[in-house]
C-alpha cells in the first residue's frame, strides 16, 4: 500500500546530484529520496526532538518513496555567480572569489505528487505518524526550493499509479512509453542517524538508484528544455 502526498510548488525547484561539480550542476528533475527522508527529520527535530527523530529513523531509511510530475515540466538554463573558496590566497581577504557557475532551475506546471511504500505490519500507525510530519514538511532539495502541501492522503492506495516513477527493474518498464532515466541518492541500507546527523562527526552514506520517469523531451534550446509526461499506450 502507499501513502500518497500532493504538493504545489511555490519556487523554483533545483537539486543537483552528488556526484556533480560547484561550478557546472544541472538538476534533477525531482527530488532524491535522500532530500526528501532529511527534510523528513528535519521536521521531526524542528517540531518534536532528536530523541524523537532517532526513535523513528529505521522506518524513515527503509521507506521507498516515488513520485509524479505533472503535465509539463521545463528546466531554464543559467550562468550565476557564485562565491567559491580560493584554495591558494594571496591575502586573508582573498579567502573567497567570485565565479561564474552553470545551474538549472525547474518550472512544474502543476502539483508535485509523493508516494511512500506502508509496510504491511503496523501501516495505521506509519500513516499517523507520515501525515503528522509530512505536514511541516516545507522544502525539499536546494535551499529556497520551496512546496506546500494542498492535499493529506484520507485512506492508502493499493497500487502506484501509472503516472508515477518506477525502479528500473520494475515489471511496468517495458509498457511502450517513452521514459528518461535519472540516478538519484537514497539512504545506504547501513546508515545509522548518526551518520545522517550534523551534530555527529560520522560521514553520511548514499546508495544509488536508477529510476526512470515517464517523460519525454518536447521542445529545447541553449535556455531551456521542455518534458511532457506520457501516458500509458499513448505513441512515442
Amino acid at each position: 500500500m502507499w501513502l500518497e502526498f500532493v504538493y504545489q510548488p511555490t519556487a523554483l525547484f533545483s537539486l543537483k546530484s552528488s556526484d556533480a561539480t560547484n561550478s557546472a550542476a544541472k538538476s534533477l528533475l525531482i527530488p532524491s529520496p535522500y532530500s526528501v527522508k532529511m527534510a523528513l527529520l528535519n521536521a521531526i527535530c524542528t517540531f518534536e526532538s532528536i530523541e524523537t527523530a532517532n526513535e523513528y529513523f529505521e522506518l524513515i531509511r527503509d521507506m521507498e518513496i516515488q513520485f509524479a510530475l505533472p503535465k509539463y515540466v521545463a528546466v531554464n538554463n543559467c550562468f550565476i555567480k557564485i562565491i567559491k573558496k580560493d584554495d591558494h590566497p594571496k591575502t586573508p581577504e582573498d579567502l573567497f572569489k567570485s565565479t561564474v557557475a552553470f545551474r538549472e532551475f525547474v518550472y512544474f506546471s502543476g502539483e508535485l505528487k509523493l508516494a511512500v511504500r506502508l509496510s504491511n505490519e503496523s501501516y495505521e500507525d506509519q500513516t499517523d505518524f507520515l501525515k503528522c510530519y509530512f505536514s511541516k514538511v516545507n522544502y525539499f532539495g536546494k535551499r529556497a526550493s520551496f512546496f506546500q502541501l494542498v492535499h493529506m492522503p484520507k485512506e492508502p492506495i493499493l497500487d502506484l499509479p501509472k503516472e508515477y516513477s518506477r525502479e528500473i527493474n520494475d515489471k511496468t518498464f517495458g509498457d511502450g512509453r517513452a521514459k528518461i532515466l535519472m540516478k538519484v541518492d537514497d539512504f545506504g541500507e547501513d546508515v545509522d542517524f548518526e551518520n545522517v546527523s550534523t551534530f555527529s562527526g560520522k560521514r553520511t552514506k548514499r546508495m544509488t538508484r536508477i529510476i526512470f520517469l515517464p517523460l519525454k523531451m518536447i521542445k529545447s534550446n541553449k535556455n531551456f528544455t521542455v518534458f511532457a509526461r506520457t501516458e500509458p499506450n499513448a505513441k512515442t
